[in-house]
């Protein structure tokens, strides 16, 4: 009997194998499977992870909606989940926050690799009064980690750097700006690591508050400086960066930072000191040029931003940054759309920057929008990536206005038109009935594997079923998704029994005459 994530051997997932479930009722399905894959307009021949929002479980499935393999954490997820290439998941896990530290929207608190049969294999926790992971991690190809951190500047600290007071509303009148880590991690020793190279927005700061601070200055004259009071609000969690991703070719990393509608690359080939310095300020920015004093409101063109991440060598698009463009700031009417960045990349690895001027391009390439454009709408969460054949997976990580459903994962076309959708049917409290409206289902956003992943080389690949509880095939006896002869000889072999072995189908506790007729009478596919 399978055993699945969610602890039983009775489970919805294990009883269900092999079975489409609205195709049972013949109606059109709620969630799970939505839009399959169409020979006339083919989706990336890939398999999809993730995880239910505030949930402990992950799952990677099928482009048939059917479940690959699922693991299961003591944590719930906090947030982002990666398959490496050995094989094994790579998992954001929160573990909550120590008494007095950092805690907000996002949080995590450690990093965490399950084995393909879901063993712990190691947990690195970097979550302290004075730090905390949160959001996203990237694996990296030499086999560290890069991650992002909450580092916990006091009051007096924010002052002393030019912070405004009036730009303090935390009760403790403290900052958490960006900390990024480089861990080697040390998988012979279950909660080891080494931090091998850092990089924080302490160290490249503007402010034209307080002139007598050394870091005083003219916004506009340093666009490769972060404004420490420029951002959404005064919370302490004043950037919120809740994406980060590498490229090995340009040793460069970006990152999101909602709160400010940008994404940044800094650069990786520095040491830690040299990346403290001027080596380590901004290479480039996008999305809001007010945030460095140049252009107006009307040059913004990223509000509330997540998930940036470079398309890689070989796929359409190559070099180019997708990010997801939540809209939840954007004036007047909102809206989300997925959108590719192509950089003013330059030959020495640097970007160019008009003189007085802002960094482009003007505007996105629109991946994809609505028709109506308010019809795609998340307020937070979600994200963007391309696939080798062209295609983009988008995640409209939680459901608003006109589309109110959550973890929602599709995938369009070049032109936009989407081939393939599927809706998480799965809440941190459990699997949804088929047919039921979906609610409580959320996801910070999903990723694709090509079926022929290194990763993937070795392992059980058996369809397992949908995560989602069927509806019942009437008829059918033995769960093959079809009432037919077997049926019928099952009924009439366990003739007069108490239809323990499955042919009782009408459940009252016989099997007789009335089950077979029922057999009869749903006789075909289901």
């Amino acid at each position: 009997m399978l055993l699945n994530s969610f602890g039983s051997s009775a489970c919805p997932i294990a009883l269900s194998l092999a079975i489409s479930s609205m195709a049972i009722a013949g109606e059109t399905p709620t969630m799970g499977l939505i839009t399959a894959c169409d020979d006339a307009a083919p989706c990336s021949d890939t398999y999809k992870l993730f995880a239910p929002l505030n949930g402990t479980q992950t799952f990677l499935i099928d482009n048939d909606g059917m479940m690959i393999n699922s693991w299961v954490d003591d944590y719930v997820a906090g947030n982002a989940l990666y398959m490496l290439e050995n094989g094994t998941l790579l998992r954001c896990s929160d573990n909550g926050p120590v008494d007095g530290g950092p805690a907000a929207g996002g949080d995590g608190g450690c990093a965490s690799i399950f084995d393909w049969d879901n063993n712990l294999l190691w947990r690195y926790c970097h979550n302290t009064t004075e730090h905390r992971l949160h959001h996203d991690i990237q694996p990296m190809p030499n086999g560290n980690i890069l991650m992002i951190s909450w580092e916990v500047k006091s009051n007096a600290e924010a002052l002393a750097a030019g912070r405004d007071p009036a730009f303090i509303t935390d009760e403790d009148g403290e900052v958490w700006p960006l900390w990024i880590i480089e861990l080697e991690p040390d998988l012979n020793t279950a909660d080891q690591g080494t931090i091998v190279w850092e990089w924080r927005a302490w160290d490249h700061l503007v402010q034209d508050f307080d002139a007598t601070k050394p870091n005083y200055g003219v916004i506009a004259d340093n666009p490769s400086k972060i404004d420490l009071n420029y951002g959404r609000d005064g919370r302490a969690d004043w950037l919120h960066v809740n994406a980060i991703d590498y490229n090995e070719t340009l040793d460069q990393i970006v990152i999101s930072s909602p709160f400010v509608n940008e994404i940044w690359i800094i650069d990786h080939d520095t040491t830690t000191q040299e990346a403290a310095g001027p080596a380590g300020d901004l290479l480039y920015r996008w999305g809001n040029p007010l945030a460095y004093d140049r252009g107006t409101a009307d040059d913004q063109t990223l509000f509330f931003n997540h998930d940036c991440r470079w398309i890689p060598e070989g796929y359409p698009g190559a070099g180019n940054i997708t990010v997801f463009n939540n809209g939840s700031t954007r004036p007047g009417t909102r809206y989300s759309r997925a959108d590719e960045i192509v950089t003013p990349l330059l030959s020495d690895g640097t970007y160019e920057l008009v003189s007085g001027g802002t960094y482009g391009p003007e505007d996105a390439i629109i991946i994809y929008e609505a028709d109506v454009q308010t019809d795609f709408y998340s307020s937070g969460l979600s994200g963007v990536e391309r696939t080798e054949s062209g295609t983009t997976l988008i995640c409209m990580g939680r459901g608003s206005g006109t589309d109110p459903v959550g973890g929602q994962f599709f995938e369009v076309d070049e032109s936009g038109e989407v081939i393939w959708r599927y809706i998480n049917p799965v809440t941190p409290a459990g699997p949804l009935n088929q047919g039921d409206v979906p609610s409580g289902q959320n996801a910070f956003r999903c990723s694709q594997y090509p079926v022929d992943y290194v990763g993937f080389d070795g392992q059980d690949l058996t369809p397992q079923g949908p995560l989602e509880i069927p509806v019942p095939c009437p008829g059918d006896t033995d769960g093959d998704n079809d009432a037919d002869v077997d049926d019928i000889l099952a009924a009439i072999a366990q003739f007069g029994s108490d239809g323990s072995q499955g042919a009782d189908v009408n459940d009252d506790g016989t099997v007789n005459v009335d089950d077979i007729l029922l057999i009869i009478s749903a006789f075909g596919g289901c």
